[in-house]
């Protein structure tokens, strides 16, 4: 393997775990937000009984 082909690798893994890494903490900060406001148990309003045919209930 050619140093630059080495290098490339190592960049490129860098990156993904990095990337992982950043995803991972932005998903705990913004549960741990959610827990604040309103303990995170649901959405806002009662749209969970959508019957798919364009009205709610």
């Amino acid at each position: 393997m050619t140093p630059l082909a080495q290098n490339l690798l190592y960049l490129t893994s860098i990156v993904i775990l990095l990337g992982t890494l950043v995803v991972f903490v932005m998903q705990y900060v913004r549960s741990r937000r959610g827990d604040k406001d309103d303990r995170g148990d649901g959405p806002d309003r009662d749209d969970t009984h959508d019957a798919g045919d364009g009205t709610a209930g």
